[in-house]
């Protein structure tokens, strides 16, 4: 059986399979920062065309890599391959000018390298020194950076870098979203349209798990049970009607962004800053406010759990760079009941993020989002309730524009 293959025999298979392509590599080394596939470093035996030395790997088996037991269809390596060459060719996915930023992130998919060999291995390009954005707002913005001890000029780099970061994430992801090349590319939509059951297991972990959840924190939950039933019902027919769907991420969060895990302080501004946006796997049709919802909640995480400032300067440049968009309240209530969710199903599961008290703010946290966004309750974010989401509201009025310039 594949899924009883030790991992040093699945190395072994895979470096054998680049011999005699471009990608013959001397070596192979594990990486770490994916449960699904096997993910390697591969140093070539000859550089390619553009000079590269080293690549990134990527190889998927019928199961997870990190629980053989656990099986797992391999057409997400089919679908992630037709994202990335589909996204490397385009404007969107493709490196582009720096912005007038003072620090100029440059937000793209990773280069997608052909390797017709075996369609479960990708070959991408690597990003040396990377690390995934939740794992850099950790390490670089800790909370004793932003006390009252921390020097002002340390603190005022924090939140500008993260604002500055969030705004680049928004402007990506609304030109993701907006693209009408990419909507239109019937192979990239037929690929993701495909791709039924993560669409199905997206649902059911956004929506069902709200249900689920109550059973954890019965004295909490048990009151929105009602409002929870609605938006699971609501949710589930918005899948029905796939005029309105678009091509979508499926698992935009911080752990997926990776960049150079280089300190604020060593950054200037005549240096672009790759970003990059990777695992393409969960890639469905949708609504764009899942992917935004997603962040915004994962952004936030930063700030209930660890007191991170830092996290809620992203979420303010995140939705400043997304823009403005039509239909902008009922646009933002709906991303609010998505982060909502989130926080409900998500934030409350990940071992060792928090206290037991701590797990509970976050669990009423949520609640709390997704019921007055769905009673329409924009008062009680701007006015009474958790004023540091009133950014969710800036595509609304008084926020930015498109091309980032305020509304009058």
């Amino acid at each position: 059986m594949a899924a009883s293959q030790p991992s040093a025999e699945i190395q072994s298979n895979v470096l054998r399979s680049l011999k005699g392509t471009p990608f013959a590599a001397t070596s192979l080394v594990p990486l770490s920062g994916g449960t699904a596939n096997f993910i390697y470093l591969a140093d070539l035996a000859q550089p390619l065309d553009d000079g590269v030395r080293q690549v990134l790997v990527k190889h998927g088996e019928g199961f997870l890599a990190s629980n053989p037991g656990f099986q797992l269809s391999t057409s997400r390596c089919h679908i992630e391959n037709v994202c990335l060459r589909v996204l490397s060719s385009s404007s969107i996915g493709a490196p582009t000018t720096p912005s007038n930023d003072n620090y100029r992130y440059v937000v793209r998919t990773p280069k997608h390298y052909p390797f017709p060999q075996d369609p479960n291995t990708q070959i991408q390009e690597y990003l040396p020194n990377g690390t995934n954005l939740k794992a850099y707002a950790l390490q670089h913005w800790s909370a004793s950076s932003s006390s009252p001890t921390a020097s002002e000029s340390t603190t005022d780099l924090q939140q500008t870098q993260a604002r500055q970061l969030g705004q680049s994430l928004g402007r990506w992801l609304r030109a993701f979203h907006d693209s009408s090349e990419l909507q239109a590319r019937a192979e990239l939509r037929a690929a993701v349209a495909s791709n039924g059951t993560m669409q199905t297991l997206k649902h059911t972990i956004n929506f069902q798990w709200l249900l689920d959840r109550v059973a954890q924190f019965p004295d909490i939950l048990t009151e929105a049970v009602p409002v929870f039933e609605e938006v699971k019902e609501m949710a589930a027919a918005e899948l029905k009607d796939e005029n309105r769907l678009q091509v979508i991420h499926g698992d935009f969060w911080t752990g997926n962004i990776l960049l150079p895990n280089t300190a604020p302080q060593s950054q200037t501004p005549e240096t672009p800053i790759p970003i990059f946006v990777v695992d393409w796997e969960m890639s469905q049709l949708g609504l764009p406010n899942l992917d935004l919802g997603q962040m915004l909640a994962e952004m936030y995480e930063l700030w209930l759990y660890k007191r991170l400032r830092a996290g809620l300067s992203m979420m303010d440049g995140l939705v400043e760079g997304y823009g403005t968009v039509p239909d902008s309240e009922a646009f933002a209530l709906r991303t609010a009941v998505q982060l909502g969710a989130h926080l409900v199903c998500f934030g409350t599961s990940v071992p060792g993020w928090g206290s037991p008290e701590q797990v509970r703010e976050v669990a009423r946290t949520g609640r709390d989002i997704i019921c007055h966004a769905w009673r329409k309750d924009r008062a009680w974010f701007e006015e009474g309730g958790k004023d540091e989401l009133v950014c969710l509201f800036k595509i609304v009025k008084g926020g930015l524009t498109r091309d980032n310039t305020t509304q009058e």
